[in-house]
């Protein structure tokens, strides 16, 4: 019988849709920060990238491994997705209570300016905003409703952009501007949390006998998820952090900028792990481990060459991209940036084989790199920070990106896979790299060599990225779009 294929009602129109409305929020969550940037000016825009280096550094704990905690006991218990979900809910509010009791003593601890404490205690309302949609969208994950997800994603995004743009034409002062965004999106998301909730009757009470014990799984396996992932976010935003609490709010502002601007990029294999692949690779960890070992090589060799793209491509435009948020030439921002691209295909292809860590059963492992790689982060930003400021903190970040992606491969290879990249790809990696190097060198010349440049570059990455895969790997990618029945 023939196969249809196609992305609509195939396994992979929901991902794709989810992908989409992820990359969408991203793409006009940094088109509105560019409006905040403009309207505030570069000193109180300090101010404010100051108070969100700090909630930024703390963002992790409302959610500290519940995600992926939950999303493995869905599969491996036999508790209700009802009484799982509360399970979830109350320990994420715990988790969020800590988070603003550890941002009160930061900023308390330091001397910070009032107007700093000021914006980042309304920001940390983005606390329970935060915990509530990671508990809803780990519900629908469970239910395989990502367009669902994509949906509530950007309802809930879509209403703190419009609000921020009000108050920007409304000309209102900086602490209005942070306040009406939060709080009417916060009150969005719980009407939407109510509206999936009452579909799994998520707020009666618990009837099973088990649920004790799944509440021990549950926040034991939180903390081993939370812990790694804790370590991940104190390398990718203790930087910044350390930097509020030593360096001048501008200059925290000039790096702050640049920080965004990556991460536009480095969202990307995020979103496709966390909200796509993990319910599948740790189905397949322990269903189909020939599947689950293809797709590993498959996404570790896509990641590596999207990630030198992405580098590439911009490394031609930094100035550019600079101007564009400050509608000037912020020589410090641009440097920034140009520093910190290099870390792209760098968390690209960490990401992936830090995924099979986590999937294989191995997340210990991972904590324990991570504990030694953010243990070395923190320490050389003490250290250096202080004394030379942003520069020091962007180099840094390179550095300690390679450091774990190191000790990811070490690991992984240790204990599940010597092989993580096909000959096809090694046979390409110079001229991967050579592509790379060009395009410092002609981040100088005019804008239209740029263009011409960059155009080229891509065309190429695709090739390659095409003509690099196996052909077992070819079957996998189709199988994802024969249309469901």
């Amino acid at each position: 019988m023939k196969k249809i294929y196609g992305i609509k009602n195939s396994k992979a129109s929901g991902p794709i849709l989810l992908l989409g409305a992820q990359y969408i929020t991203k793409i006009m969550g940094p088109l509105v920060a560019l409006l905040v940037v403009r309207y505030l000016g570069s000193e109180d825009y300090g101010l404010y990238a100051s108070a969100i280096a700090v909630t930024s550094f703390l963002s992790f704990l409302p959610d500290f491994g519940l995600q992926q905690s939950t999303l493995k006991l869905s599969v491996n218990s036999n508790v209700k997705i009802s009484e799982l979900i509360k399970l979830t809910v109350n320990t994420s509010i715990v988790y969020t209570l800590i988070a603003f009791i550890l941002l009160y003593f930061w900023l308390n601890e330091f001397n910070y300016d009032n107007t700093v404490k000021l914006i980042a205690y309304i920001v940390g309302i983005s606390f329970f905003r935060s915990s509530i949609m990671m508990v809803m969208t780990t519900l629908l994950q469970i239910k395989q409703k990502y367009s669902r997800i994509a949906s509530w994603n950007l309802i809930i995004n879509s209403m703190q952009w419009i609000l921020t743009v009000v108050c920007i034409i409304m000309k209102v002062d900086i602490f209005q501007l942070v306040f009406w965004p939060q709080v009417f999106s916060f009150f969005i998301t719980v009407i939407l949390f109510i509206w999936e909730g009452r579909k799994i009757k998520l707020f009666s009470k618990f009837t099973s006998l088990k649920i004790k014990g799944t509440y021990k799984q549950l926040i034991g396996q939180s903390l081993e998820f939370g812990t790694a992932g804790s370590m991940q976010q104190m390398y990718h935003r203790s930087d910044a952090a350390i930097l509020s609490a030593f360096r001048s709010p501008l200059e925290v502002g000039y790096f702050s900028v640049a920080v965004k601007i990556t991460d536009l990029i480095n969202f990307f294999p995020g979103v496709l792990f966390n909200q796509v692949l993990y319910p599948k690779f740790f189905k397949w960890s322990k269903d189909n481990r020939e599947k689950y070992l293809i797709f590993y090589k498959m996404i570790n060799k896509s990641m590596l060459i999207l990630g030198i793209l992405a580098c590439s491509v911009l490394l031609l435009f930094t100035k550019e991209l600079v101007y564009i948020v400050y509608g000037s030439n912020e020589v410090s921002s641009a440097i920034f940036l140009s520093i910190m691209l290099f870390g792209v295909p760098l968390r690209f292809v960490a990401s992936s084989i830090g995924a099979i860590l986590t999937t294989d059963n191995l997340i210990r492992k991972k904590i324990k790199i991570q504990s030694i790689i953010a243990i070395v982060n923190v320490g050389s930003n003490i250290i250096f920070v202080p004394y030379y400021g942003a520069i020091a903190a962007a180099i840094l970040m390179v550095i300690t990106d390679f450091l774990l992606l190191i000790g990811y491969l070490i690991f992984t290879n240790k204990y599940v896979t010597k092989s993580h990249f096909s000959k096809k790809l090694l046979y390409n990696l110079p001229l991967l790299i050579g592509l790379l190097i060009l395009s410092i060198f002609i981040a100088e010349l005019p804008f239209v060599y740029k263009i011409l440049t960059g155009t080229l570059t891509t065309i190429i990455y695709i090739v390659i990225l095409f003509f690099s895969f196996e052909k077992d790997e070819f079957t996998v990618i189709k199988s994802l779009f024969i249309k469901k029945r």
